[in-house]
């Protein structure tokens, strides 16, 4: 039976949501603080993460901050009454795996958390090191060593990076990666996409500003150069 840990403070989605995950065969943990949504998810290790986001104490983004660090594969789904571009953007970058608008419906819910499952359990990240000049690129373990300084990968991260490493020399443009990477549960716009290869940019390139590896085809896309010119 799948464990999954729902991080909710609203005491009647939460019943809701309990009654519904346990009729589809899901073992379900529940918890109405971040800080003891942290100790569950330590305790019990579920397979998926419901989070809302306006938490007493501590926030949904500082939650899902500090159980990515714990498991950087952990699935997460956050749940948020929100709906501005910038907070998707925040919790995409923070690892979220897909982004659910209150009000909604529970069984559009559960389709997403089944499909957010089966798209975790069909991935398999490199289980390698890439070294480009100094910097070396470690897709198991989420990080990327620059000049002696380690940076963490999101999760989304290493996926639009493996993606494009898989590709060399050919334009991936901004459809193909949210199809690959995002699926059917969001449509994340191309200023997010934008976002994300400037992150990684930022943890690769000599000089963010005049990449040498993730360049931009104007107009068509990015491609992934291994050797810099």
């Amino acid at each position: 039976m799948k464990k999954i840990l729902i991080i909710e403070d609203d005491k009647t989605i939460i019943e809701g949501l309990e009654d519904t995950f346990s009729f589809h065969d899901f073992q379900v943990f529940t918890a109405v603080s971040g800080s003891e949504g942290i100790r569950l998810f330590k305790e019990k290790k579920p397979r998926l993460v419901i989070l809302d986001i306006m938490l007493p104490g501590i926030d949904g983004f500082e939650v899902c901050k500090k159980i990515k660090s714990i498991d950087p594969g952990i699935p997460v789904i956050m749940l948020t009454a929100k709906s501005q571009e910038s907070d998707k953007l925040l919790g995409f970058e923070l690892g979220a795996d897909d982004y659910v608008t209150k009000p909604f419906s529970i069984k559009v819910l559960v389709a997403r958390v089944k499909a957010v499952l089966k798209r975790s359990a069909g991935k398999s990240l490199k289980e390698k090191t890439i070294t480009l000049g100094a910097v070396e690129i470690n897709l198991k373990s989420f990080t990327i060593k620059k000049g002696g300084t380690e940076h963490a990968l999101s999760p989304k991260e290493a996926e639009i990076l493996t993606l494009l490493l898989d590709n060399p020399e050919e334009v991936i443009d901004r459809d193909r990666i949210i199809d690959e990477v995002w699926g059917d549960e969001y449509y994340p716009s191309p200023r997010t996409i934008d976002n994300f290869i400037l992150k990684l940019r930022t943890k690769i390139e000599k000089d963010p500003r005049n990449p040498e590896h993730i360049l931009t085809v104007h107009g068509a896309g990015y491609k992934f150069k291994t050797n810099s010119s």
